[in-house]
């Protein structure tokens, strides 16, 4: 009974990292910051140069042929603002990154043609948030799509130099970066494609009270009308791609869709499941389905005494609604939620989710981001079929003084494989080289192992041996 209780003690610990994998941060990480994916033109008729800052585990195998999953993180903004550098979407990276993904932090164009009228009110850079109409707001949209479609397929198309698997990847995204999330895997038809992303008639020169926000700088917006061409397919142009890969997760963080999303899916694609964070006291993206600031209009026209924005309507279906639609139309997608209880009270002054309140506590924003990023790794991690994986305690057989000396003979083995070594050996596990356990025993306490393979399929396997301190020492094994 001892034996088989330590048996099962060291079988825990050999087996935790596998378990936990894609859950815990047991990984280091390298970063290469400012990758250039491609350009695109923007909505001023100049050119983007688009970059990413990627983020790769640091690990070795055996066999040095182990993929990781990848996943593609999106910033905030409104489309408007915000870059690659955001504070929240690099650690979300990072943190990522340390759990054996390999991960980029994306930025895409920004900006719409902004009204020919200057609205004032007291309430910083309000005047930025007047489209010229309503098709500006789905053209800022179509073109991030199209550019986090381009970076993803950039990296595909180097999958073999960043040992990405391409059948496990995963979107995910901040408010106007959950909606470009759910966009990129869900506008998969051309017959999705909105009308506004066609050629349009020219929207007149924004107003030059305009011409200091983020996004009007430096383009060229001198003529006094501005084309507004056709934006092209809804996958755009950059990086074309032969390799197939499947989108298996979407991280929906407060996002919204512009229109339904979920019931176009081509029958030979496999529908991603679906993280949603949302809080219903949202005043910017809509729990529900409203315009885009849809409480934030409310508190313009109830505090500051302003023009509600959304006089330009660009309508939101928001997390909840996502969720309805597919439960009440059995779409089949996986989808899990997490909203909050605290309601906008339609209150300026007072209150929890107030006007004021959410000066200092934004409801779009998380409620507690290390909770919300644990619950999207594990729902993430169910999902992942990458095999082999890379394990980031892996100790090559190698002559270093400071490693024991373990001698492994005959190799490639038909019969029996022969283990001495000068340090005592705790246990072995032979793996094949998809994680499945070929042979394995406990409780040794011995310099030498004898290992029969007579009954196993011709292959490669991974012999994986604890010593001294429960360390690891890991050598490929090959079966003819």
């Amino acid at each position: 009974m001892k034996y088989l209780l330590n048996g099962i003690l060291v079988c825990i610990s050999l087996c935790h990292a596998n378990g936990q994998k894609w859950v815990e941060k047991t990984y280091t990480y390298e970063s290469k910051p400012n990758i250039t994916y491609g350009t695109a033109i923007n909505f001023a008729g100049g050119i983007d140069t688009l970059k990413l800052d990627l983020f790769l585990p640091k690990c070795d195998d055996p066999t040095h042929d182990s993929k990781r999953p990848l996943m593609l993180w999106f910033h905030g903004g409104s489309f408007l603002a915000g870059n690659k550098e955001d504070a929240s979407i690099q650690y979300l990276c990072k943190e990522f990154a340390k759990r054996g993904y390999v991960t980029a932090s994306v930025q895409y164009r920004l900006g719409f043609v902004a009204d020919d009228n200057l609205w004032q009110c007291n309430y910083p850079n309000y005047s930025c948030f007047f489209a010229s109409d309503q098709a500006e707001w789905m053209r800022a949209y179509y073109r991030a799509v199209q550019d986090g479609k381009g970076a993803l397929r950039y990296l595909i198309n180097r999958s073999d130099t960043y040992r990405i698997d391409p059948q496990n990847v995963f979107i995910s995204g901040e408010s106007a970066g959950a909606l470009l999330s759910l966009g990129i895997g869900l506008l998969d038809t051309e017959n999705e494609r909105p009308d506004q992303t066609r050629a349009l008639s020219p929207a007149p020169k924004p107003n030059a009270g305009t011409l200091n926000c983020s996004y009007n700088v430096s383009k060229p917006l001198q003529n006094d009308m501005i084309e507004r061409p056709d934006l092209g397919s809804i996958d755009g142009d950059i990086e074309p791609t032969n390799i197939t890969f499947t989108i298996k997760g979407i991280g929906n963080i407060y996002g919204a869709i512009p229109f339904d999303l979920l019931k176009n899916i081509p029958s030979n694609k496999i529908k991603p499941a679906i993280y949603s964070f949302h809080q219903p006291c949202d005043i910017i993206v809509p729990i529900d389905s409203n315009y885009i600031y849809w409480g934030l209009n409310w508190c313009f026209t109830n505090g500051y005494n302003c023009h509600a924005i959304q006089n330009y309507n660009f309508k939101l279906y928001g997390s909840r609604t996502i969720s309805d639609w597919n439960e009440k139309k059995g779409y089949g997608y996986d989808i899990h939620n997490e909203f909050t209880n605290v309601i906008f009270p339609y209150q300026f002054l007072f209150g929890t989710g107030s006007c004021l309140d959410q000066v200092n506590n934004p409801c779009h924003a998380y409620d507690n981001r290390n909770l919300r990023e644990g619950n999207l790794a594990h729902f993430f991690a169910s999902k992942i079929t990458t095999n082999p994986y890379c394990d980031p305690n892996f100790v090559s057989a190698t002559d270093d003084e400071n490693l024991p000396k373990i001698n492994v003979f005959p190799n490639p083995v038909s019969d029996i494989l022969n283990i001495e070594a000068n340090v005592e050996l705790y246990a072995y596990r032979l793996n094949t080289m998809y994680g499945n356990t070929a042979s394995q025993q406990f409780d040794l306490k011995t310099t030498k192992i004898q290992i029969n393979i007579t009954n196993l399929k011709p292959g490669v396997y991974i012999l994986d041996i604890q010593y001294k301190n429960r360390k690891r020492w890991f050598s490929k094994i090959v079966v003819p």
